[in-house]
Protein backbone atom coordinates (compact mmCIF):
# COMPACT_ATOMS: atom_id res chain seq x y z
CA UNK A 1 0.00 0.00 0.00
CA UNK A 2 1.35 3.73 -1.12
CA UNK A 3 2.17 6.18 1.50
CA UNK A 4 -0.76 8.42 1.15
CA UNK A 5 -0.27 12.00 -0.35
CA UNK A 6 0.01 14.88 1.94
CA UNK A 7 -2.54 17.79 0.52
CA UNK A 8 -0.48 20.25 2.47
CA UNK A 9 2.53 20.22 3.15
CA UNK A 10 4.68 23.14 5.40
CA UNK A 11 8.32 22.84 4.97
CA UNK A 12 11.87 24.24 6.22
CA UNK A 13 10.69 23.89 9.60
CA UNK A 14 13.88 24.74 12.55
CA UNK A 15 11.81 25.09 15.70
CA UNK A 16 9.54 22.61 17.70
CA UNK A 17 7.04 25.40 18.35
CA UNK A 18 6.26 26.17 14.85
CA UNK A 19 5.64 22.90 14.18
CA UNK A 20 2.77 22.55 16.73
CA UNK A 21 1.18 25.73 15.43
CA UNK A 22 1.16 23.94 11.94
CA UNK A 23 -0.12 20.85 13.14
CA UNK A 24 -3.02 23.10 15.35
CA UNK A 25 -4.14 24.59 11.66
CA UNK A 26 -4.75 21.10 10.13
CA UNK A 27 -1.25 20.97 8.33
CA UNK A 28 -0.51 17.06 6.88
CA UNK A 29 3.20 16.91 6.39
CA UNK A 30 6.26 18.74 7.62
CA UNK A 31 9.10 18.79 5.92
CA UNK A 32 12.66 18.97 7.44
CA UNK A 33 15.63 20.05 5.32
CA UNK A 34 19.14 17.93 4.95
CA UNK A 35 20.44 20.08 2.77
CA UNK A 36 23.46 22.09 4.08
CA UNK A 37 23.36 24.62 1.35
CA UNK A 38 19.55 25.38 2.23
CA UNK A 39 18.64 28.94 4.40
CA UNK A 40 16.71 26.00 6.35
CA UNK A 41 18.91 23.67 6.86
CA UNK A 42 18.93 21.32 9.76
CA UNK A 43 21.50 19.03 11.62
CA UNK A 44 20.43 15.27 11.73
CA UNK A 45 20.92 15.73 15.71
CA UNK A 46 19.23 18.69 16.05
CA UNK A 47 16.25 17.20 14.18
CA UNK A 48 16.32 14.18 15.93
CA UNK A 49 16.16 16.21 19.11
CA UNK A 50 13.02 18.17 18.02
CA UNK A 51 11.37 15.23 16.74
CA UNK A 52 11.81 14.07 20.40
CA UNK A 53 10.34 17.13 21.42
CA UNK A 54 8.00 16.53 19.60
CA UNK A 55 6.72 13.73 20.29
CA UNK A 56 6.84 14.24 24.26
CA UNK A 57 4.36 16.97 23.74
CA UNK A 58 2.01 14.77 21.51
CA UNK A 59 -1.08 14.40 23.41
CA UNK A 60 -3.04 11.03 23.17
CA UNK A 61 -5.96 12.54 20.79
CA UNK A 62 -4.05 14.12 18.57
CA UNK A 63 -2.94 12.86 15.01
CA UNK A 64 0.64 12.28 14.20
CA UNK A 65 2.17 14.41 11.12
CA UNK A 66 4.11 12.53 8.08
CA UNK A 67 7.70 14.10 8.93
CA UNK A 68 9.30 14.12 5.34
CA UNK A 69 13.48 14.82 5.38
CA UNK A 70 14.29 16.66 2.08
CA UNK A 71 18.13 15.31 0.49
CA UNK A 72 19.69 16.77 -2.89
CA UNK A 73 22.05 14.19 -4.59
CA UNK A 74 23.08 12.82 -1.19
CA UNK A 75 23.97 9.35 -1.59
CA UNK A 76 21.72 6.39 -0.91
CA UNK A 77 24.32 5.79 2.02
CA UNK A 78 24.01 9.47 3.59
CA UNK A 79 20.51 8.98 3.59
CA UNK A 80 20.72 6.15 5.41
CA UNK A 81 23.16 7.71 8.01
CA UNK A 82 20.44 10.52 8.60
CA UNK A 83 17.48 7.54 8.65
CA UNK A 84 19.11 5.45 11.19
CA UNK A 85 18.95 8.96 13.94
CA UNK A 86 15.70 10.71 12.24
CA UNK A 87 12.18 8.50 12.40
CA UNK A 88 11.03 9.99 9.02
CA UNK A 89 8.00 8.67 7.99
CA UNK A 90 9.17 9.66 3.92
CA UNK A 91 12.01 11.22 2.49
CA UNK A 92 12.00 13.64 -0.51
CA UNK A 93 14.73 14.04 -3.82
CA UNK A 94 15.14 17.36 -4.41
CA UNK A 95 18.25 17.03 -6.87
CA UNK A 96 19.46 15.47 -9.67
CA UNK A 97 18.59 11.81 -8.70
CA UNK A 98 18.04 9.26 -11.78
CA UNK A 99 16.02 6.61 -11.16
CA UNK A 100 18.84 4.48 -10.45
CA UNK A 101 19.17 5.98 -7.27
CA UNK A 102 16.02 3.59 -5.78
CA UNK A 103 18.13 0.91 -7.21
CA UNK A 104 21.00 1.55 -5.41
CA UNK A 105 19.07 2.20 -2.02
CA UNK A 106 17.10 -0.74 -2.15
CA UNK A 107 20.10 -2.61 -2.42
CA UNK A 108 21.60 -1.67 0.56
CA UNK A 109 21.12 -4.57 3.42
CA UNK A 110 19.55 -2.47 5.88
CA UNK A 111 17.54 -0.12 4.14
CA UNK A 112 14.19 0.41 5.48
CA UNK A 113 12.46 0.69 2.58
CA UNK A 114 11.32 4.18 3.44
CA UNK A 115 8.42 5.89 1.21
CA UNK A 116 10.08 8.36 -1.47
CA UNK A 117 8.97 11.76 -2.47
CA UNK A 118 10.30 12.70 -5.65
CA UNK A 119 10.23 16.53 -6.66
CA UNK A 120 10.75 17.92 -10.00
CA UNK A 121 10.76 20.49 -11.87
CA UNK A 122 8.38 21.02 -15.04
CA UNK A 123 9.04 23.65 -18.18
CA UNK A 124 7.18 21.97 -20.52
CA UNK A 125 8.18 19.12 -23.28
CA UNK A 126 12.02 18.90 -22.31
CA UNK A 127 10.79 18.17 -18.77
CA UNK A 128 8.14 15.34 -20.41
CA UNK A 129 10.57 12.30 -20.37
CA UNK A 130 11.75 13.45 -16.65
CA UNK A 131 8.17 13.10 -15.51
CA UNK A 132 7.31 9.88 -17.58
CA UNK A 133 10.23 7.50 -16.15
CA UNK A 134 9.61 9.19 -12.73
CA UNK A 135 5.86 9.14 -13.16
CA UNK A 136 6.05 5.32 -14.31
CA UNK A 137 7.11 4.68 -10.38
CA UNK A 138 4.75 6.46 -8.80
CA UNK A 139 2.26 4.53 -10.42
CA UNK A 140 3.48 1.37 -9.90
CA UNK A 141 2.43 -0.76 -6.61
CA UNK A 142 5.65 -2.32 -6.57
CA UNK A 143 7.88 0.75 -6.39
CA UNK A 144 8.37 2.87 -3.08
CA UNK A 145 8.06 6.34 -4.80
CA UNK A 146 4.67 7.76 -3.86
CA UNK A 147 4.04 10.73 -5.57
CA UNK A 148 5.34 14.13 -7.48
CA UNK A 149 6.30 17.16 -5.81
CA UNK A 150 6.76 20.15 -9.26
CA UNK A 151 8.57 22.87 -8.13
CA UNK A 152 10.12 25.96 -9.82
CA UNK A 153 13.62 25.48 -12.17
CA UNK A 154 16.33 26.79 -10.89
CA UNK A 155 19.79 26.12 -12.16
CA UNK A 156 21.49 26.66 -8.66
CA UNK A 157 18.91 26.19 -5.50
CA UNK A 158 17.43 23.18 -4.40
CA UNK A 159 13.73 24.71 -3.43
CA UNK A 160 12.65 27.30 -1.27
CA UNK A 161 13.59 29.94 -3.69
CA UNK A 162 10.14 31.75 -4.09
CA UNK A 163 10.11 30.98 -7.72
CA UNK A 164 6.58 30.40 -9.35
CA UNK A 165 5.85 27.18 -11.74
CA UNK A 166 4.69 28.12 -14.72
CA UNK A 167 0.92 26.97 -13.72
CA UNK A 168 -0.28 27.74 -17.73
CA UNK A 169 2.11 24.59 -18.77
CA UNK A 170 -0.16 22.36 -15.97
CA UNK A 171 -3.76 23.47 -17.72
CA UNK A 172 -4.73 21.19 -19.29
CA UNK A 173 -2.81 18.22 -17.77
CA UNK A 174 0.22 17.25 -19.98
CA UNK A 175 0.07 13.78 -21.22
CA UNK A 176 3.50 12.92 -19.88
CA UNK A 177 1.44 13.37 -16.21
CA UNK A 178 -1.32 10.47 -17.37
CA UNK A 179 -0.70 6.67 -17.69
CA UNK A 180 -3.05 3.59 -18.14
CA UNK A 181 -2.50 1.65 -14.91
CA UNK A 182 0.00 0.77 -12.59
CA UNK A 183 0.63 -2.79 -14.77
CA UNK A 184 -0.05 -1.20 -18.20
CA UNK A 185 -3.64 -3.35 -18.38
CA UNK A 186 -5.19 -0.63 -20.49
CA UNK A 187 -7.73 0.42 -17.60
CA UNK A 188 -9.08 3.84 -17.79
CA UNK A 189 -6.05 6.48 -17.96
CA UNK A 190 -5.62 8.63 -14.17
CA UNK A 191 -3.21 11.45 -13.28
CA UNK A 192 -0.40 10.75 -11.79
CA UNK A 193 -0.62 12.48 -8.29
CA UNK A 194 1.76 15.41 -7.37
CA UNK A 195 2.23 18.52 -5.17
CA UNK A 196 2.43 22.05 -6.14
CA UNK A 197 5.22 23.56 -4.88
CA UNK A 198 7.51 26.90 -5.98
CA UNK A 199 6.25 30.77 -5.14
CA UNK A 200 3.14 29.58 -3.38
CA UNK A 201 1.70 32.52 -0.78
CA UNK A 202 -1.64 33.16 1.10
CA UNK A 203 -2.38 35.37 -1.33
CA UNK A 204 -1.71 33.30 -4.67
CA UNK A 205 -2.24 29.67 -3.25
CA UNK A 206 -6.18 29.31 -3.97
CA UNK A 207 -5.74 30.71 -7.80
CA UNK A 208 -3.04 27.95 -8.25
CA UNK A 209 -5.26 25.12 -6.63
CA UNK A 210 -8.19 26.16 -8.98
CA UNK A 211 -5.44 26.46 -12.43
CA UNK A 212 -3.58 23.36 -11.85
CA UNK A 213 -5.61 21.14 -9.04
CA UNK A 214 -3.04 19.07 -7.50
CA UNK A 215 -3.30 16.45 -4.93
CA UNK A 216 -1.71 18.96 -2.72
CA UNK A 217 0.30 21.48 -1.98
CA UNK A 218 3.99 22.39 -0.45
CA UNK A 219 4.91 25.85 0.80
CA UNK A 220 7.94 26.68 2.95
CA UNK A 221 9.15 30.89 1.92
CA UNK A 222 5.50 32.16 1.59
CA UNK A 223 4.75 31.23 5.44
CA UNK A 224 7.57 32.85 6.86
CA UNK A 225 9.30 35.96 8.72
CA UNK A 226 12.53 35.00 7.82
CA UNK A 227 14.06 31.64 6.04
CA UNK A 228 13.49 28.84 8.76
CA UNK A 229 11.13 30.73 10.85
CA UNK A 230 7.70 30.57 10.02
CA UNK A 231 5.14 33.46 10.96
CA UNK A 232 1.81 31.94 12.50
CA UNK A 233 -0.59 34.49 11.01
CA UNK A 234 0.70 33.56 7.37
CA UNK A 235 0.30 29.57 8.52
CA UNK A 236 -3.17 30.19 9.50
CA UNK A 237 -3.89 32.74 6.29
CA UNK A 238 -2.20 30.08 3.99
CA UNK A 239 -4.51 27.71 5.40
CA UNK A 240 -8.00 29.71 5.21
CA UNK A 241 -6.94 30.28 1.78
CA UNK A 242 -6.08 26.61 0.82
CA UNK A 243 -9.66 25.44 2.15
CA UNK A 244 -11.65 27.69 0.30
CA UNK A 245 -11.02 26.18 -3.08
CA UNK A 246 -10.89 22.50 -1.98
Amino acid sequence: MKLQLPCTKFCGFTRVGDIQAALELGVEAIGLNFYPKSKRYIEPKRARSMLDDFSNSLGASKVKPQFIGVFVDDTPEQVLEVLRSCPLDAIQLHGEESTQWIEKAESLPTWPGVPILRALPYRGPEDDALIRSWGAMVASETSSVFGLLIDAYDPVHKGGTGKQVAWELLDPRPDCFRFNGADGSGEAPHDVPFLLAGGLTPENVARGMKIVRPAGVDVASGIESEPGIKDVEKMKRFMDAYRSCV
